[in-house]
């Protein structure tokens, strides 16, 4: 998920995921914070309250070892009937007479007679995301596998350091209050020899125990972004157990050599900008060459870092420092649903022409490294260091001083191809914001960590289904391909149009994952080669509603305006659809490009109704009146229209923004239907909705 600031999907990513027809509600996957940040979560005043005997129901479990603790769940897994727990486990697998820690799970049992065929293990990586809260408040399990919940019992398990399991709460890292390296060091100095005891092979070691307690033999293993990284370590210790594997967008061990998984991060942002441009109607007319675009974008950051005021997706506005590393910060994230993947090609034209208020604002909408991040409960700053940190192989000496470290981390530097991290430079590729090698220089492991793999491991000959999207930058195909070369009963899938974890992104990819789970087959994958939603970028921000590409006569209506009132019409669109994707990232309450406000509201069915106040995309256009986004992603919006670059009037504008199309069908990109009046004239016109 990470949502996260490098590795972390997560990533929730990670990288906003819009689950499309699974899911209505948005989720940010973002490197930099986690996705759900602001959304539901679990709080401290839910932890479960301990109960002396079993549950109501537990007799299901006749194997259960009595060594677990049975607690009442938290609200929202009661109402989906879980049975939740905790089970002491070692804090250090090497002293198992020594000090213990509670790991905290849930259990949900199948719903048809007899015994279950197997329990399915979710783990969405992080580190540091709590895989309850994850599973019940923010992408509900049931929405990606309601339909195996028949015949296989669920386990959700919150790793040690997350969640409800002895979590490791920094405040400073986590409310961003210290510069980072002192954050760092206090929190590693704050778990004292417990700062080795998080690495994700301890992990597979409690999940272990976990099964074993609750008397399961076969599970499948389902892993996203860096819970790629528990499954492979489970996996390469507890084979025997392993009925079945799902990889959504794994990471591996090739990722924890130094500056592999970075070099392959950004290579990928050029990709998907390529994709998302190219895919688009209102991008690609403008940018027939994104390649050559994108890298005239990066060299002109790198001789000129850009420097301003820019208002976030909420509304606030902040100073940007956008130089090469920030530029590459942003690429990698997949803000909202490729918000800033679908706009850099326009904002870089915009910039060469002098206007830099489009990158400087695409700045603004990424999460910095040092932030609050909310409910330790639900993410944890903390963990996600005390994990990533010890199972990465890191450029220096863990003994070493920390000038000594920077000094053989720069060393490791000075020794890296040119193109480590082409299109980008060397210099932006290891900057602390995207360089988990850097991040990690102020952490300590005073004791050997358990590492995600042993010496010589075997990987199991099971069913493996895995699957990447092509437009994923966090954890993208270069890295995907290697972890699925490594299990050899596997099979690799690239998902059309898909971010970080592809099942949150595609209904196809959720039922291939589903359908694998039932038959251990992976079945047709063609609905994968096609997109089922073609995201909205960017061809060109014009700075006057004359530099705007004019909409097309609709030849289904009677339209009198000419092609400077059509141009309007575009300008019009755009900023209609510049609020909604702002609302998407955001509060849902912000700022237009040039000037104005808009505010948003939902009714009880999810509709969301977002009210243009004098908005304005480009100087001379100004927008007001009411957008509403239906959950079947219907849009209607009446706004009135004036300013010195119209001869004014009030449009109707109706159509679909981000719908997903039937995934076993090829869609081509509709159009907004716009009619009204300007300047007393009929206006019958098309613009493309992607």
């Amino acid at each position: 998920m990470a949502i996260f600031h490098h590795r972390i999907a997560t990533h929730i990513s990670v990288a906003v995921l819009l689950l499309c027809t699974v899911l209505t509600l948005p989720v940010q996957a973002q490197r930099g914070s986690p996705p759900f940040k602001t959304a539901l979560g679990r709080h401290s005043s839910q932890e479960p309250t301990f109960l002396a005997a079993h549950p109501q129901g537990s007799t299901a479990l006749p194997a259960a070892s009595p060594h677990i603790v049975w607690v009442l769940c938290p609200q929202q897994a009661q109402a989906l009937g879980a049975m939740c727990g905790h089970l002491p486990v070692p804090l250090d697998y090497n002293d198992r007479q020594g000090q213990t820690i509670d790991i905290y799970f849930e259990l949900y049992l199948h719903t048809n007679q007899g015994s279950a065929e197997s329990v399915v293990l979710l783990n969405t990586g992080g580190p540091g995301v709590s895989t309850t809260s994850f599973f019940v408040s923010i992408v509900p399990f049931l929405s990606l596998f309601g339909p195996n919940l028949g015949a296989h019992d669920f386990l959700l398990i919150d790793d040690r350091g997350r969640g409800l399991s002895a979590l490791i709460n920094c405040p400073e890292l986590q409310q961003g209050t210290q510069p980072f390296r002192v954050a760092e060091s206090h929190c590693a100095a704050q778990l004292g020899t417990r700062a080795s005891r998080y690495g994700t092979g301890d992990i597979a070691m409690d999940t272990d125990a976990v099964r074993e307690a609750l008397g399961y033999d076969k599970v499948d293993y389902w892993g996203a972004s860096y819970g790629g990284e528990d499954v492979t370590a489970y996996a390469t210790r507890f084979s025997e157990h392993l009925r079945s594997i799902i990889l959504d967008a794994p990471e591996g061990t090739p990722a924890l050599e130094p500056f592999l998984l970075d070099g392959n991060e950004a290579r990928s942002t050029a990709r998907a900008v390529r994709l998302v441009c190219s895919r688009s109607p209102s991008c690609s007319v403008d940018h027939p060459n994104p390649d050559s675009d994108f890298a005239q974008l990066i060299e002109a950051i790198r001789n000129a870092p850009q420097r301003g005021p820019a208002h976030d997706a909420s509304g606030n506005l902040v100073t940007v420092m956008l130089d090469e590393a920030a530029l590459l910060y942003v690429a990698i994230n997949e803000t909202g649903n490729f918000v800033s993947t679908g706009e850099l090609l326009a904002a870089s034209e915009s910039l060469a022409h002098g206007d830099s208020a489009p990158l400087l604002r695409l700045g603004a909408e990424v999460t910095p490294l040092v932030t609050n991040y909310g409910d330790p409960t639900v993410y944890s700053q903390g963990d996600y260091f005390a994990t990533v940190c010890v199972d990465s192989n890191e450029p220096w000496d863990w003994f070493g001083s920390i000038p000594q470290r920077k000094m053989q981390l720069a060393n490791a530097v000075s020794q890296l191809p040119v193109d480590q991290f082409s299109p980008f430079s060397i210099v932006a590729g290891t900057n602390l914001t995207v360089s988990v090698e850097k991040q990690c220089l102020w952490w300590q492991k005073p004791t050997p960590s358990s590492p995600v793999t042993l010496q010589n491991p075997l990987y199991p000959n099971v069913p493996t289904l895995v699957l990447d999207g092509d437009l994923d930058t966090i954890v993208p195909m270069e890295e995907v391909q290697q972890v699925f070369s490594l299990f050899p009963g596997s099979t690799f899938v690239p998902v059309a149009e898909a971010g970080h974890v592809a099942a949150y992104w595609t209904q196809c990819a959720a039922n291939l994952e589903s359908h694998f789970l039932e038959t251990l087959q992976v079945g047709d994958t063609s609905c994968t080669k096609t997109p089922e939603t073609v995201w909205p970028a960017v061809g060109r921000f014009p700075f006057v509603a004359a530099d705007a590409r004019p909409a097309q006569v609709d030849p289904a209506g009677v339209n009198q305006v000419g092609i400077d009132q059509l141009k309007v019409v575009s300008v019009t669109v755009a900023t209609i659809t510049d609020a909604l994707k702002r609302s998407t990232i955001g509060t849902g309450n912000g700022v237009g490009l040039r000037a104005g406000t808009f505010q948003t509201s939902f009714d009880t069915n999810g509709n969301q109704t977002t009210v243009l106040t004098d908005c304005a995309f480009t100087t001379d256009i100004t927008v007001n009146g009411t957008v509403v986004w239906g959950t079947n992603r219907s849009i209607v919006a009446d706004v009135t229209v004036s300013g010195p670059g119209t001869s004014g009037g009030s449009l109707h504008v109706g159509g679909a923004f981000e719908l997903a199309c039937p995934f076993e069908l090829a869609c081509p990109v509709g159009n907004f239907n716009v009619s009204g009046h300007l300047g007393g004239l009929r206006v019958a016109a098309l613009v493309p909705e992607a």
